[in-house]
């Protein structure tokens, strides 16, 4: 929808660890005269472009994508050519919490994903129920209470498989507790975090066993294409809408998400309900067409704002 359209898209990868230094370098080579705004998501070297844009009068929106993210923001502030923009209100309503004077500013554009082309039938019958996780594996990712469910419906002879995708420092703690639960045949450990958007699509349930943090596109194209997302209900993000568009459970009880899995295997009306509720509801508001519109739109009043602020002046102190 940006083809023929005055924006240029830029991958500079080690934005992390000691690649990272090249970046100075990069911004002033690549980008000679400065573009009239800047668009970074997530506040990973942060400070690097915000002086960069602030000393050639460029506009710079912050894309605030976790609660990592919001608590930086929180302690900086943000500069006059800034615009924050948040993936959630949650995330406004805590950035306006500490910075009341940014409440008319700040903006939430939702993300969105390519969809489907078409939703398909839900059927889990005389089959393994596919179930999958997808994150970082570390003491936040609540997968003591996911593994202590799927240990009560084996007890129950429910024929199921989990697939934990990712990496993390607990790997190993998990793999411990998976082996002392009794479940290490039906339960794997892929240590491939790029293979989320594949196994989302191969399964039958995402699970989300405790708040995430670090807001993520797989619970909503597990819904885009029709499978059923279980979450615990302290979720942050705006599209976790129990009943409607996930199946919700009591943080840490492992009982009752085993109750949701357990009418899932059953392919029970009311969940098959929800997942077409879910799917209408990420192609309503997280279709890409619509996000890249709005982007557009934000472009060009910036560009058309002539946003150049005195040189190293603050919005908010």
């Amino acid at each position: 929808d940006l083809d023929g359209t005055s924006v240029e898209d830029h991958l500079f990868r080690p934005l992390g660890g000691w690649g990272v230094w090249r970046l100075h370098g990069y911004l002033r080579r690549q980008f000679d005269p400065p573009p009239d705004a800047v668009h970074v998501w997530g506040t990973t070297c942060l400070g690097y472009f915000s002086d960069w844009t602030l000393s050639r009068g460029t506009a710079l929106v912050i894309h605030v994508t976790s609660l990592r993210d919001v608590d930086r923001l929180k302690r900086r502030g943000a500069r006059v050519n800034e615009q924050i923009v948040t993936v959630c209100r949650e995330f406004d309503d805590l950035l306006c919490d500490r910075w009341p004077e940014l409440a008319g500013s700040l903006r939430v554009l939702r993300p969105a994903l390519l969809l489907p082309e078409k939703v398909p039938n839900l059927s889990v019958r005389n089959r393994t129920l596919g179930m999958v996780w997808t994150g970082r594996i570390d003491k936040h990712a609540g997968l003591d209470v996911l593994i202590e469910a799927v240990a009560r419906l084996h007890a129950q002879k429910c024929d199921l498989h989990l697939a934990l995708i990712g990496q993390g420092p607990a790997t190993r703690q998990v793999w411990q507790n998976i082996r002392a639960r009794g479940v290490q045949n039906c339960v794997s450990i892929v240590a491939e975090p790029n293979l989320w958007d594949s196994s989302v699509a191969g399964a039958d349930i995402l699970v989300v066993p405790t708040c995430q943090r670090d807001l993520a596109l797989a619970p909503l194209l597990a819904m885009a294409y029709g499978k059923v997302v279980i979450a615990s209900r302290d979720q942050i993000a705006d599209w976790f809408v129990e009943d409607r568009t996930a199946l919700q459970f009591t943080p840490g009880s492992a009982v009752e998400l085993a109750y949701h899995v357990a009418r899932t295997a059953s392919s029970h009306p009311s969940v098959m309900a929800v997942t077409r509720g879910a799917a209408a509801y990420v192609r309503q508001h997280h279709a890409i067409t619509g996000l890249a519109g709005e982007l557009a739109a934000l472009y060009r009043a910036l560009q058309d704002s002539g946003s150049e602020a005195p040189r190293g002046r603050r919005r908010t102190s």
